[in-house]
């Protein structure tokens, strides 16, 4: 029926960062054009999965990348902020850089919440990319947004099975998209939650 593609991002200098230069076609960017078309082609049902937050990010790139997800009416999509994982590459860069909050460890400070920067990004603050990441979430899960994608014929009302799975899941993606913004990481925390 479909499946997710981590798309990561529209702007050809993020995925050059990423090591991604095999997203562009003989080296031109053309927003994913040829690829989205073969999507529609076969009925498939999308999930698209983009990563927010890479140095070359800036707030109007972030909110042209929403833009461009509802346009291709995705069933789905995902706008996840840049984590710098222990480890990994970009956490050393950004531990070098001095960039790194929540003394570094952000999966174990009592301050860190779910969908919040772990990093001072190089082109706005760690609130406005929390923000903006907050906002695609909200923007593409409206009401109005989750009509308008429902009537991709091609893809969403190809049958009724998948006109029938977009409408039982994203009611359920719009509620957890307020639901889980902020919330604190942690067991203790689902402890306290469940006993209340």
């Amino acid at each position: 029926m479909g499946f997710v593609i981590g798309f990561e991002s529209l702007n050809p200098d993020s995925l050059s960062l990423m090591d991604k230069d095999i997203n562009k076609e003989q080296g031109v960017f053309n927003e994913y054009a040829k690829e989205v078309a073969i999507l529609r082609k076969y009925g498939l049902q999308t999930w698209a999965a983009f990563t927010v937050g890479h140095d070359t990010d800036t707030v109007e790139n972030i909110l042209q990348t929403v833009e461009w997800a509802l346009k291709n009416k995705f069933t789905f999509a995902a706008f996840n902020i840049l984590m710098p994982y222990p480890q990994t590459a970009l956490y050393k860069q950004l531990e070098e850089e001095g960039r790194l909050l929540y003394d570094g460890k952000w999966w174990l400070h009592d301050d860190y919440r779910f969908n919040h920067a772990a990093f001072t990004p190089k082109n706005m603050t760690a609130d406005e990319l929390t923000s903006m990441s907050f906002y695609c979430r909200k923007r593409f899960n409206s009401p109005l947004a989750v009509l308008h994608r429902s009537l991709e014929p091609k893809t969403n009302m190809r049958t009724l099975k998948k006109f029938i799975t977009f409408w039982l899941y994203n009611p359920l993606f719009r509620k957890e998209v307020h639901k889980k913004q902020g919330l604190k990481l942690g067991i203790n925390h689902f402890k306290e939650g469940k006993s209340k």
